[in-house]
């Protein structure tokens, strides 16, 4: 239990913020995209991002473009594990609040990113052009859970099964007091130099500077347990039922546990791209390659016992590399219409504990939209982007800590020029995610974690056992030395028979479960973009 109960609180940054894209690639980069996300074969000054090769189409000058998004974001994960009357979810209290009598659990995180800036720049000449972008290209937010995950709570809420294998209807309920938080923020400067190779033909080189900012912070405190007494049931501190029981190896399992753990991290991509622009068609492809990623760790506090989040650790934390392919089509003078193709090669971006072989394949998107100059001041556009996880099924690269779903997302907004060569941008995004349910057979690993801590505990009760008993055998020891001796060999004795009662009963429960994982994400987003 000491191993895991922070687990959560130190892996909340893998995938908050208000992304669209990849599980660790945020593709929303400008207002534009917001308004019609099919921005790979488009041509602007955003293209800086989206389609660097196509920028040497814009006219000769300086080209500038400035974004501010708001974006906010909830996560959800519906809870339950355990079989029998009640269930172990529906014994809690958690931070003061009694969970709910059915035994299934709701826990809500929430993301906001109230700004988040971004901004384009392009220099167009007559064969040679030159881009550069700058954006939070991964993250972009803080996560909050205020009543925790339930990845840990799951570990508390067995503490009345596993009592009660020593003590048969001692315990009846539970409850603590836990926070979690996360923030991160991958900051990323994208530099593009591109050359007309042909008319309607150009190419681009570049890179992408990539700097990774987090930080975690999380506690589980006051774990308690209702002992039932003749008076009724009374909370006491877990702690205190177990040393009153004489089992103080047991009390230091349920001691609170704190981390505060900071991360940073340089990465470098390159990017290549082409552009192809042939009457009122524009065919547009970029590859960008994976960004090693290395995160090293500075913990003001950790006492999770996780080494992952030990001061000084790297953490592989890699960007996956992007392939995207896109078109564009003009129907008529001013309607266009957009469509785009992105891959992600998340199976090769290494994770920590390789956590990325546990997807079935790369994500993968497809994207469509739609411009109408209705005026010469007035352009409306909307568009459409279906994202999917290669996820399979009841996939083990998702936990409650860090999830994404397939979604589909719909954008809507409008440009307005307000000069001949100033224009204003407004949009909004929506982005409506499907549920993926989880069913595990060993819910959160309850079964292993616990196995895996008695058998150690077994092995330090038996050479305790073993060193006493040396005591009371030597001839030299004094009787005082022999009392005491005899008193806590009595102690480990009566240890290690309840340890045997706890794993019994371990083997004879049903621990499968199933997580309910749900998001909602919503962005709005205005900008300015200028020709010089």
């Amino acid at each position: 239990m000491r191993k895991l109960l922070l687990a959560s609180a130190a892996s909340l940054c893998c995938a908050i913020g208000a992304q669209a894209g990849g599980y660790l690639t945020n593709t929303n980069q400008s207002v534009n995209f917001l308004r019609n996300p099919a921005r790979d074969g488009a041509i602007g000054v955003d293209g800086a991002y989206f389609n660097p090769a196509g920028v040497g189409f814009l006219t000769n000058g300086w080209h500038l473009g400035v974004y501010l998004q708001s974006a906010y974001q909830t996560r959800t994960t519906t809870s339950s594990f355990g079989t029998g009357t009640p269930l172990p979810f529906a014994l809690g209290t958690v931070n003061g609040k009694a969970n709910s009598a059915d035994g299934v659990k709701r826990y809500e995180g929430k993301a906001q990113a109230p700004v988040i800036p971004s901004f384009s720049l392009a220099r167009i000449g007559d064969k040679w052009f030159a881009s550069f972008h700058f954006g939070i290209t991964g993250g972009g937010g803080k996560c909050n859970f205020s009543d925790g995950l339930p990845s840990f709570e799951s570990q508390v809420a067995m503490l009345p099964t596993l009592i009660g294998a020593i003590a048969p209807g001692a315990v009846t309920g539970y409850s603590l007091d836990t926070h979690m938080q996360g923030r991160q923020y991958y900051f990323g400067g994208q530099f593009g130099l591109g050359y007309k190779v042909a008319p309607g033909f150009n190419v681009s080189v570049g890179g992408r500077v990539v700097y990774a900012d987090c930080n975690y912070y999380g506690y589980v405190r006051g774990i308690s347990v209702d002992v039932r007494t003749p008076q009724g049931a009374v909370s006491m501190p877990a702690a205190t039922f177990f040393t009153n029981q004489n089992l103080p190896h047991f009390a230091g399992l349920v001691a609170d546990r704190e981390l505060n753990c900071d991360q940073s991290g340089w990465g470098f991509a390159p990017i290549i791209g082409v552009d192809y622009k042939t009457g009122r068609w524009n065919f547009a492809a970029k590859y960008e390659f994976k960004t090693r990623l290395r995160l090293k760790n500075r913990s003001g506090e950790n006492t999770s016992g996780l080494e992952e989040y030990d001061d000084g650790k790297l953490i592989a934390a890699d960007i996956p590399a992007l392939l995207t392919l896109g078109a564009q089509y003009e129907i008529l003078d001013g309607l266009r219409v957009n469509g785009g193709f992105h891959y992600y090669f998340d199976k090769q971006a290494t994770q920590h504990n390789n956590r990325e072989k546990h997807l079935a394949h790369g994500g993968w998107e497809v994207l469509a939209g739609m411009e109408y100059d209705i005026s010469d001041r007035w352009t409306v556009s909307g568009g459409w982007q279906s994202t999917n996880y290669g996820l399979g099924q009841d996939s083990r690269f998702l936990s409650d800590m860090s999830f994404v779903t397939n979604s589909n997302s719909v954008g809507i907004g409008a440009a307005f020029r307000l000069k001949e060569r100033v224009k204003l941008n407004v949009a909004y995004f929506k982005t409506f995610y499907k549920h993926y349910e989880k069913r595990q057979a060993d819910y959160a690993g309850l079964a292993a974690t616990f196995t895996g801590m008695l058998t150690p505990m077994a092995g330090q009760l038996q050479t305790a056992a073993a060193q006493l008993a040396g005591i009371l055998q030597n001839p030299n020891a004094t009787a005082a030395e022999k009392l005491v001796a005899q008193q806590q060999l009595g102690i480990i004795q009566g240890e290690s028979q309840a340890l045997g009662q706890v794993a019994e009963g371990l083997k004879g429960y049903n621990t499968s479960g199933y997580d309910n994982f749900h998001r909602t994400n919503d962005v709005f987003g205005i900008g300015l973009e200028v020709d010089f």
